[in-house]
C-alpha cells in the first residue's frame, strides 16, 4: 500500500488540535505548529518557526507547498485543523482519488471564482480593494468564468506528480501577491498548469467522512456594511453599492456617520457579522417608510441577532448626498448565555444561516470553554483550601 499522511498546520492560537478518534494503521497524522504549548497523544507534532512570515502566511505555505517531511509520502491529505475524521482517511483516498493526481470537494454553492469574489465582498471576508485587484488580475489573464470551484478545506494530492507540484507553487505565489482567500487563486493555478482534478461530489460541511469544529477565534465587532439598492427584492448584487463603515464605539453604543452615495429606495445595514448579539435603541438620522429587522428574536426580554447576519432594512426615498447617521446599543452574550440561547434556538427550531457553523459545533465549543472555566474555579478553590 502507498504511504499516506494527513497533515495540518496551526499557527498562534487560531485553532485547537483535536485528538484523532479513529485508528487508521495505514495513515500518519502530522501537525506543524509554531505554538510550543501544543501537545498531542495521537498527532506527530513538528514545531516550526515563522522565519519572517505572518502566522497566516506560514500556515498557507505549509498547506500549499508541504514540507520535506510531507513529500516523503506518496499521497498526502491536507485538512484544516477544524476537521475531525469519522471514517478512515485511507478509505477516503481509495474512494475519491481515482483517475488523477489531485482530488478536492466541489464547492457546495458556486462554480466560478468571479461569483465567489462577489460573495467574499458581500460577506466581508476580505477587503473589497484586495478582492477587486485579484479580479482585475484574473480578467487580464483571460481566466474564464464557470469552469469550476473547489472547497480547499480538505484535498488529496500525489506528492511525486510534477503538475501537482507546479500547481501548488503557483497557488502559493498568486496567494502571496493577491487575495488572501485561497479559493480565489487555486482554480486559476490549476487552469494555468493544466491540473486535472477528481471531483469529490459530496458536501464538505455535511458528509459521512468528517465533521467540523469551530475555530478558536473570537471575532470582534468593529464595522458595519451598508448596501444601497432599489426596490427589487431579488435585485442582482452590485458590489459598487456596497460600503463598509468603521464603528465609533463608546461603551455599548455603536455609531457611524457617512454620506449616501447614490439615490436608493432600500438601505440594507449589516449591523453585525458576529452571532449572538443583543441590541436595543436603534436610531437613524432620517425618516423611513419602513424599518425591518432580520435574523432576530426576542429572548429573555432582549432582542438578539441569532446569526452572523444581523440586518436592518430601511425602505423609503433616500437621496444621494444626504447624511446618514445611525446608532445602536449592542451587547455580546457571554459564553454561558450563548450556550443557553443556542439550546433555545435548537429546541424551538430556529434555523441559522448557511454561513454559520452548525449548532452542535458551537455548543461543543461553548461547553468546552465552560468546563475549562469551572475546572479553573475548582482548582483555585482547592489551592485556597490547602493553604
Amino acid at each position: 500500500m502507498k504511504k499516506i499522511c494527513v497533515y495540518t498546520c496551526i499557527t498562534g492560537n487560531y485553532d485547537n488540535l483535536s485528538e484523532i478518534k479513529i485508528k487508521d494503521n495505514n495513515v500518519d497524522f502530522i501537525c506543524f505548529t509554531n505554538n510550543k504549548d501544543l501537545k498531542s497523544k495521537t498527532w506527530k507534532i513538528i514545531y516550526i518557526d515563522n522565519n519572517g512570515l505572518s502566522d497566516i502566511l506560514l500556515s498557507r505555505k505549509i498547506k500549499m507547498l508541504g514540507t520535506d517531511e510531507i513529500n516523503k509520502y506518496d499521497i498526502s491529505i491536507w485538512q484544516d485543523a477544524s476537521v475531525i475524521w469519522d471514517k478512515l482517511p485511507s478509505q477516503f483516498v481509495k474512494k475519491y482519488l481515482k483517475n488523477n493526481s489531485f482530488a478536492a470537494f466541489k464547492h457546495s454553492y458556486r462554480d466560478c471564482i468571479y461569483d465567489e469574489a462577489i460573495e467574499v465582498i458581500r460577506l466581508r471576508k476580505e477587503s473589497k480593494k484586495s478582492v477587486l485587484e485579484t479580479v482585475d488580475f484574473l480578467k487580464k489573464e483571460n481566466f474564464p468564468r464557470h469552469i469550476g470551484l473547489y472547497e480547499m478545506t480538505i484535498f488529496i494530492k500525489k506528492n511525486n506528480d510534477k503538475i501537482v507540484k507546479d500547481t501548488m507553487e503557483l497557488w502559493y505565489k498568486i496567494y502571496t501577491e493577491h487575495s488572501k482567500r485561497d479559493q480565489l487563486s487555486f482554480m486559476y493555478s490549476a487552469w494555468k498548469t493544466g491540473l486535472k482534478i477528481d471531483d469529490i461530489n459530496i458536501n464538505v460541511w455535511n458528509n459521512e467522512w468528517v465533521h467540523h469544529i469551530k475555530h478558536n477565534y473570537k471575532k470582534e465587532l468593529t464595522e458595519c456594511r451598508i448596501y444601497y439598492g432599489d426596490s427589487t427584492i431579488d435585485e442582482i448584487y452590485n458590489y459598487k453599492l456596497d460600503y463598509v463603515y468603521k464603528y465609533k464605539i463608546k461603551d455599548d453604543e455603536y455609531s457611524i456617520k457617512g454620506t449616501i452615495p447614490t439615490d436608493a429606495s432600500i438601505i440594507e445595514i449589516d449591523i453585525t457579522n458576529v452571532p449572538c448579539i443583543a441590541y436595543k435603541d436603534f436610531e437613524i438620522s432620517f425618516p423611513c417608510e419602513q424599518v425591518i429587522f432580520f435574523n432576530t428574536i426576542e429572548y429573555n426580554n432582549e432582542n438578539v441577532f441569532y446569526n452572523n447576519q444581523g440586518i436592518i432594512r430601511l425602505e423609503g426615498n433616500f437621496k444621494k448626498g444626504k447624511t446618514i447617521e445611525l446608532s445602536i446599543k449592542l451587547r455580546y452574550l457571554s459564553d454561558t448565555e450563548k450556550l443557553e440561547f443556542i439550546n433555545y434556538l435548537s429546541d424551538n427550531l430556529i434555523i441559522q444561516s448557511e454561513e454559520n457553523d452548525s449548532l452542535n459545533s458551537i455548543i461543543e465549543e461553548l461547553r468546552a470553554r465552560i468546563d475549562e472555566l469551572n475546572k479553573g474555579i475548582i482548582y483555585r478553590a482547592y489551592k485556597k483550601l490547602k493553604k
